[in-house]
């Protein structure tokens, strides 16, 4: 508002003080017209040159002097390095003061920030190095964005600078097939287990890794990159292997005395006179034999299938029958919990080459899992159909579901839910995968969280060669 009053006022005066002249010359110093529009002209000239000067000094030099400061203070990466002097109108001091007290403020709001980002980055970097882990970020070119120093070491590369690009660059030669093949594959998860050998002479020590990638997108170039992460399993392969002789050891030990309970067991249902007490003290002996018996069988044909010693006993099955026979046998075990069990037999019938007891293992188990796992008031069911190359077998059921990133870790050895850890040994499914792939076949299964599962195993209809 003061501003407007000073320009008015100097227009005004600008106005007014040729026109008093030209009045005076004329009236009092009786000076002609020529004249007298002269001395108007010149004060006309005048008025404007320090009405401009004014102009100029109060707001027009300040505000020119606002801006190169700021151009400054931006080219100074946001630090003021000098205050801006107060110049000009009170007006134009004020605007001059705010701006250096927001400059100020600025300059210190970016300082503590970068303060923050810096040591936030110096905790990420500090923690990613302590990891015992080799961790490389990739692009989709194989252009190396980070890996920490156990990555280089593992991969041999010297030091970390702006031209390695995996996998040319790394010079452990053990690492190029792993590295090559996920750089390659369009797939969002992938792993690849590593032999390295040992570099010292005197030892034929071999060391395993583990490298896992996952694909992430790069939020600037819109594109996929890749997370690298190599991990030494080599402990965990030696307990797996010391686990796996246990196992070995304590199952042939345990079948003689478990057929034993069993077999006798047996024999005191099918000879005791029927009654309320011997059913419910037998009837648990026997279902637990025979539980006990499965995990056993289970244990020794994940022994056999990964050694590669199981050999198919293939005759013709039929597919109605395997999914009557796990039928029958889980029934009870769903009347218990109350659980909706079905099977939906073929409309055709569907016979093809197999192994019957193998393939009976596995549709136990899962459908053994589902039941498992289906919580009281849920269903279950067996299902089985024909496509034009393959008899397919599905078990739906009403559970708690799988994540997605466990969906396809299940069918490994020893990988369960963290929250099913006390309900198995982590064998089952895995058994599951190698049976089904020993008969060419395929398994899989279909999830999500809170809506049931659906796994489903599919085997040829015809023989390898015919």
């Amino acid at each position: 508002m003061k501003i407007n009053l000073r320009l008015k006022l100097i227009i005004f005066a600008v106005a007014l003080l040729p026109l008093s002249l030209f009045a005076a010359c004329s009236a009092v110093f009786r000076l002609g017209p020529v004249y007298s529009l002269a001395v108007a002209a010149a004060s006309v000239l005048f008025c404007a040159f320090f009405a401009a000067e004014a102009v100029l000094a109060g707001v027009a030099r300040p505000m020119a002097g606002m801006s190169s400061g700021v151009k400054a203070f931006i080219a100074a990466n946001y630090k003021l390095e000098t205050v801006l002097a107060k110049e000009g109108w009170p007006e134009a001091g004020a605007l001059i003061s705010a701006l250096n007290r927001m400059m100020l403020e600025l300059s210190a709001y970016r300082a503590f920030h970068l303060n923050q980002v810096v040591e936030e980055r110096a905790k990420a970097q500090a923690l990613i190095d302590t990891i015992s882990d080799g961790i490389l970020l990739v692009d989709d070119r194989g252009q190396l964005i980070y890996s920490n120093r156990n990555a280089l070491s593992l991969l041999n590369i010297p030091k970390l600078d702006q031209n390695i690009v995996l996998p040319g660059s790394a010079r452990e030669q053990a690492f190029l097939p792993a590295l090559t093949g996920i750089m390659a594959s369009p797939e969002n998860y992938l792993k690849e287990e590593v032999a390295v050998p040992g570099q010292d002479e005197d030892y034929s020590l071999v060391k395993n890794y583990r490298v896992t990638s996952r694909q992430f997108f790069l939020a600037t170039l819109k594109r996929p990159g890749r997370v690298i992460v190599i991990r030494d399993v080599t402990m965990d392969k030696e307990i797996e292997s010391a686990r796996e002789t246990f196992f070995h050891m304590i199952t042939h030990d345990m079948r003689a005395p478990l057929s034993c309970i069993q077999g006798y067991a047996q024999i005191l249902a099918r000879d005791m006179p029927e009654s309320q007490a011997a059913g419910r003290c037998l009837q648990p002996i026997l279902r637990s034999a025979r539980r006990l018996n499965g995990m056993i069988e289970d244990i020794l044909n994940t022994i056999k299938l990964e050694s590669g010693d199981m050999k198919l006993a293939a005759v013709t099955v039929d597919a109605e029958t395997l999914c009557a026979g796990a039928f029958e046998v889980h029934e009870p075990l769903a009347a218990r919990r109350n659980i909706r069990f079905s099977v939906a037999p073929p409309s055709a019938r569907i016979e093809f080459p197999g192994d019957p007891a193998l393939l009976e293992r596995v549709l136990a188990n899962l459908v053994g899992n589902s039941l498992k796992f289906t919580p009281a008031g849920g269903s279950v069911a067996i299902s089985c159909r024909a496509t034009p190359e393959e008899a397919l077998f599905s078990v739906e059921d009403t559970g708690p579901g799988i994540p997605k990133e466990k969906q396809l870790e299940i069918f490994e050895k020893y990988v369960q839910m963290e929250e099913h850890k006390h309900m198995g040994f982590g064998l089952g499914l895995a058994m599951c995968k190698m049976a089904v792939e020993l008969h060419r076949g395929r398994i899989w299964v279909e999830s999500e969280e809170g809506r049931g599962s659906r796994f489903s195993f599919a085997v040829p209809l015809k023989a390898a060669g015919v």
